[in-house]
Parts: structure tokens; C-alpha cells; sequence
């Protein structure tokens, strides 16, 4: 069983502390990290795995942090979840924590950098300062010089935004440090002081132009800001309650098309003889969008075009009906394909061979599959024969796309492939 130390000394099992298919429950739907009494709950999503070694584990644990992180939209220092469900806890900087240990453990503390030119035979000579303010003897082989300008790096250790730096290195490891190893640097002999030492970053800040440096401080700022919120309070999350929209976003990085606002259907209003988009009229995108447009064979008379549907829904690992995409879902899932087939039919869109359509949920494989068919759904308003008329429900391992949702071309190849493959085989049997 693992055993990592906690501030204040405490231990606890990283397994005991990982919650699986928490959303399982109509109750909680957090994923993410907790911070409570001073110990750590870690929630998964839906469908993730369950880790076999430590080694593992926290692998896991950085990888759903870097998803979280990385899927965050709006590009803040953490996850927004709504302030109701957590108004007795402080939003944690994750980002910052991770980044001052992993610069710590490439580079070091923070020191100070000061030149020094003085008189040495050792270090590298600068040559200008030699020839003004040292003077040279002159021997039959030339010019030579018996004492050298040279030029050293002093560390001014002593420097209080090295101490500060110490102090929130020390603070990052206490409380994810177990994520890397059983390292914990000592605690320096300094008093926390928020308005000061946020005084002092700020005013090196402003003093430096090195991008790294600033990305130092710049996480230094935010750990200390989090700490003094955090005073009044042990509680800390880093997470969301709605990771459908990761989960979405994951999705459309792993298959999706860069471009697909051409394939976004409109809506237009006609009032007092002039005409009006709705796009014009809605203050947030529209909800009837596509998630994900997929295109195999792109440009040529193969082209097939897929309609995908992120739904982050717990079919996968209930198994029961009322956890499958309703009949809204359905409906809009065959307008989008019919309004794609129009406009390649008007010429606005390349011709596809085919178009279909598909609803991707998550699951946990059991074994070495990571996509898998598990049925179809229609509606009977729709008869033609078209493969876009039965929407398909695959489900996808949650652990393996947080692992591979970078766009690749054989993931989308087996997606288009096990989609295909289920239309080939129904017209088989009939």
C-alpha cells in the first residue's frame, strides 16, 4: 500500500484516497482533487481505470490534472466550478504547485544573480576590461599580460526572494510533492507574510525581462495569494463539476476538423421586411452545433464525413436505458447530417461518399479495446435508407483518450472504421 506524508506529518493511502466513477451518483459530480482536514480526495471521471502499481496511480493523478488544466477554456490559474457548491473552499493553483517543483528539481532555488570582475588567472577573461585597466609587458613574442579582468557569477543567497522562493518550493512539495517522490526540502526559517512577500515579487517582477523568470515569479504570486485566502480555511478544491464540456473538448481534439463553423446550420428571422441571423440575436453560441465533424479520405471521391455527439453520459458503466441519449439528441443529430448533405449537394460543401453519425460516451474496457459499438438508434419519422438515419453509440476508455486525445490519424481511422463496419454488417444480414 502506498504511503505518502501530508503536512503536518499525517500519512494516507493515495489508493484509499481515489474516488472511481464518483458521477455513478446523481449527487456528485466533481472531478477533480479535494483538499480536506489536511488529506487529499482525488475523483475520477467516468470510465477511468483503475491504476495496479503507485508508479501508475500517479500517473493518473498528473494526467487528469494536465487534462483539467489544459481543457480549461478560459485560461485561468483553475477551474471554475459554481461557488455554491464550494463556498467553503479555496480554489487551488495547481499549475503553480507543478511548476515550482519540477523547475526545483531541474534548477534548483532561486538565487540572485551578481557579475563580479575581479583580478583571477581563473574564470572567463573579459578581454576589454583587460586591455583598459591592466597594464601590459612587452616581451620579443608580443604583448603579455600577468594579471587577467575576469568574469564570475556570485549567488546572493542571502536575498529575501530566495528565502521566499525556498518557502514556496517547501509549500508545493508539502502538498503534492508525494506526487513525484518522498523528497520534502526542509522549511526555511521565515515567517509567512503575504503583503510582503508579494511586495518583493512584484518589485523583481517588474525589474526583469527574462520570460522564465517572469513565469517563476508569476507562479510564486499565486501560490502565496492562495495561501493568504487560505488562512481561514483548510479546504481546497481544483476541479470542475462539469466535465462534459472536457469531455466534449476531448473529443474534438482527438477527431474533430479545426475548422467546422461551415458546418454549423443558421437560423434567420424576418422582421419588418429586413432579416436577422439568430447568431445576431443570441448573446452565447447557439446549442444546435455539432460537437465534432470528423472527415476521413479528405479531398478525394472517398470522402465520408462523421457527425459526432460528446455525450458524457453513464451508459458505459451502468448499462441501463435511461442513461442513453433521448430523443432531442437524436433528432438533432440527423438535421445536422441532413444540413450537410445539402450544402455539399449546393456545391458549398466537397461531396462525401457517405455521411454518418455518432454518439461517443465513456466507459472503462476491460481489456485492450478502447472504442467499442454497443448499438444504434432512429426515429420513425425517417425512412430513407441513409447511414446517417441510425446514429451510432460508441463508447470510448476515458483513461486512454485522457492519454491520446492530441489529434492522431490512426485513432480516427478506428473510429471511422468501427462506425463503417457496423453499416457494412446490416446490410450483410439483410
Amino acid at each position: 500500500m502506498i504511503e505518502s506524508k501530508q503536512k503536518g506529518g499525517s500519512s494516507f493511502s493515495l489508493f484509499d484516497a481515489c474516488v472511481y466513477n464518483a458521477n455513478l451518483t446523481e449527487k456528485d459530480y466533481f472531478v477533480g482533487i479535494k483538499y480536506e482536514n489536511e488529506s487529499f480526495r482525488v475523483n475520477f471521471p467516468l470510465g477511468y481505470k483503475r491504476a495496479s502499481t503507485e508508479d501508475e496511480l500517479k500517473k493518473d493523478v498528473l494526467n487528469l490534472l494536465g487534462v483539467l488544466s489544459s481543457k480549461n477554456d478560459r485560461n485561468e490559474s483553475f477551474i471554475q466550478t459554481p461557488k455554491m457548491a464550494f463556498k467553503d473552499k479555496v480554489l487551488f493553483p495547481i499549475h503553480a504547485y507543478l511548476y515550482l517543483i519540477k523547475e526545483f528539481l531541474t534548477n534548483g532555488y532561486y538565487f540572485e544573480k551578481e557579475v563580479v570582475y575581479t583580478k583571477s588567472t581563473n574564470g572567463k577573461v573579459n578581454w576589454t576590461k583587460t586591455v583598459r585597466q591592466v597594464k601590459p609587458l612587452f616581451q620579443d613574442e608580443g604583448i603579455f599580460y600577468q594579471e587577467l579582468i575576469t568574469r564570475k557569477i556570485k549567488h546572493n543567497e542571502d536575498e529575501l526572494i530566495s528565502q521566499i522562493h525556498q518557502y514556496c518550493v517547501w509549500e508545493s512539495f508539502s502538498k503534492i510533492g508525494w506526487l513525484f517522490s518522498s523528497f520534502v526540502p526542509l522549511k526555511p526559517n521565515l515567517r509567512f507574510n503575504r503583503n510582503l512577500f508579494l511586495s518583493i515579487i512584484k518589485i523583481k517582477r517588474s525589474q526583469t525581462f527574462n520570460e522564465k523568470t517572469m513565469l517563476l515569479f508569476n507562479c510564486m504570486i499565486d501560490i502565496i495569494e492562495f495561501l493568504g485566502k487560505s488562512c481561514d480555511s483548510k479546504n481546497f478544491i481544483y476541479g470542475t463539476n462539469e466535465f462534459e464540456y472536457i469531455w466534449e473538448s476531448m473529443i474534438d481534439s482527438a477527431f474533430g476538423e479545426k475548422d467546422k463553423t461551415k458546418y454549423y446550420p443558421h437560423c434567420y428571422w424576418e422582421i419588418d421586411g429586413k432579416e436577422y441571423s439568430s447568431d445576431q440575436l443570441e448573446f452565447k453560441q447557439s446549442a444546435l452545433r455539432p460537437d465534432t465533424i470528423m472527415v476521413t479520405d479528405k479531398g478525394t471521391e472517398n470522402q465520408k464525413t462523421f457527425v459526432l455527439d460528446s455525450k458524457y453520459y453513464r451508459y458505459g458503466e451502468s448499462r441501463q436505458l435511461c442513461h442513453l441519449p433521448m430523443s432531442g439528441s437524436i433528432i438533432k443529430q440527423i438535421a445536422y447530417a441532413e444540413y450537410i448533405e445539402k450544402e455539399e449537394n449546393e456545391g458549398r460543401l466537397k461531396k462525401s461518399k457517405s455521411i454518418y453519425n455518432a454518439f461517443i460516451m465513456p466507459y472503462e474496457s476491460k481489456d485492450s479495446t478502447n472504442m467499442k459499438f454497443v448499438g444504434s438508434a432512429r426515429t420513425d419519422f425517417k425512412h430513407e435508407d441513409k447511414p446517417y438515419c441510425k446514429i451510432k453509440a460508441i463508447l470510448i476508455d476515458t483513461k486512454w483518450l485522457i492519454e491520446n486525445y492530441n489529434r492522431n490519424n490512426k485513432m480516427i481511422e478506428e473510429l471511422a472504421n468501427l462506425i463503417e463496419m457496423e453499416n457494412i454488417r446490416k446490410k450483410i444480414s439483410q
